[in-house]
Order: structure tokens, then sequence, then C-alpha cells
């Protein structure tokens, strides 16, 4: 298979994500769909844990809603807005997945570095500090790593999916982490550009972006290891979901023998 390398970064100068409009700080990006519960008050006591750890940047939080039907309206927008001056709310009304989420999010991102994590913060805080630094020490992509006891917290047909998910990511695409569906990944210039260049828009798209940023000439994936904070739980995924991200693995692999 005959893959072509993708430029180490973009032309400087070029649209709002530019070299030269971009400061040094950090932009987190959020994705949402359907939150659940009590999720501003939540979201608002984790943002000011991530304040606490990296007190010296410039942090900006970019909230993507994916189209959400409940719990998602004028009031907890205000709320928010509130709690978080400065917050940018990104927000359209059909569903579209989170790989269209976080590239909408990026649009929007203004800093060197950008973090993407779930609303609920599913691995802790601690670990967006620890993401942060890797990307200040060279890495151009961080990727978080969960290990197998992440595998008996999940749902049957979920626990189904993310082991079929590392096989194919490990004998098919042998991409260099095989677990690339989990839900933190950061990034630089460089990484940013790859996402941004991704066309899966459903879970699948981390397959896609660690795919081709695999085959990026000199492009440095740095994984972290892991783990769910305490209480933590997880949705099932319907049937019909599950065949729409074979469709995308199936999608990733056509786009590149192809070529």
């Amino acid at each position: 298979m005959s893959v072509p390398f993708l430029p180490a970064a973009p032309p400087v100068g070029a649209e709002s994500g530019s070299l030269l409009q971009l400061i040094d700080g950090l932009d987190l990006i959020l994705p949402c769909y359907n939150p659940p519960g009590d999720w501003v008050n939540d979201l608002v006591r984790h943002y000011q844990e991530v304040l606490h750890i990296l007190p010296y940047i410039t942090l900006q939080l970019i909230i993507v809603n994916d189209g959400s039907i409940r719990n998602f309206g004028v009031e907890h927008i205000r709320q928010l807005k509130v709690a978080i001056p400065g917050v940018i709310i990104v927000s359209y009304p059909v569903n579209k997945g989170k790989g269209h989420a976080v590239r909408e999010g990026i649009k929007r991102a203004s800093n060197n570095h950008q973090i993407c994590t779930d609303l609920d913060f599913p691995f802790g805080t601690i670990v967006i500090r620890e993401a942060y630094e890797q990307l200040l020490n060279g890495a151009d992509i961080v990727v978080g790593e969960r290990g197998n006891a992440y595998l008996e917290l999940l749902p049957a047909n979920r626990r189904v999916l993310t082991r079929i998910g590392r096989t194919i990511n490990r004998v098919v695409l042998k991409l260099p982490v095989y677990d690339a569906q989990a839900g933190l990944k950061g990034f630089n210039i460089t990484g940013r550009f790859v996402l941004e260049n991704t066309s899966v828009d459903g879970f699948l798209y981390d397959s896609e972006f660690i795919y081709k940023a695999s085959r990026t000439f000199h492009l440095r994936i740095k994984p972290i290891i892991i783990s769910c904070r305490p209480g933590i739980r997880f949705s099932s995924f319907r049937i019909k979901l599950l065949i729409k991200e074979l469709r995308n693995f199936l999608k990733i692999l056509k786009n590149e023998y192809k070529k």
C-alpha cells in the first residue's frame, strides 16, 4: 500500500488557524451530546480543577453541542456563561458525530495546543496537565491509552466493539496506539492539521486521525496511560451505531488503499 505523506504543517498565514494568529496557550475542546444530569455544575468544578493545576497558561474552554435534543438549552448556556466567562459554545441542531464535533471545536481554537476530552472528564483532570506537558516536551500528538481494566467497566456491546476496534487497529491499520478510541487527544499545530483533514464523523475519527498521523513524516505520537475516575458510567451503543462505525472502518481502509 502506498500512502503519500501529509505536509508537516500548514503554510504560515493560511486562514484563521495560522501560526501567525495562534497564542501560546491551550484550547480545551469538549464535544457533547445529550449531557446527563447536573452536568453544568460538574463541568464548572472540573474546569476550575484544570485552572488550578495549570494556573499560568491561557486556557480557552470550547464546548461543542453536537445536536443535543435534551438537557442542553438556553438556561444551561446562561449558567455556563456566568460561571465561565469567555467560554465558547458551538451548537448546531442535528447530531453529526464526535469526529464532526471535534473538528467544529478546532475551528474556534486560537492557541498553540489543543486537548480534547469528554464533557464529564472520565479520566479526571490531572491527565490534562500530563498531556499538555508532553506537548510542551515536543510531542505533536498525545493519545490516551486505557488498560484492560477499562473493558470491565463497559456495557457488554460496547466492550465487544472496543475489543474489535483494538484488534483492527493493531492487525489491519497497524496503528502505533491500539487503543485509538480513548477519549483523550492532545495536539500541536502539526497534529491539528492532520486532524482537520480527517473525514470520519463518528467515534472512529480517532482511528483515522492516528492512521494518518502515523504515516506522516517525522510526526511524534506520544501515548500516556489513563484510567477512569471512580464512579464513571458508560452508556451502551445501539446496534445501528455499531454498524455505522464498522462502515467507518471500511471507509478508512478504502480511502487509504486506493491511493
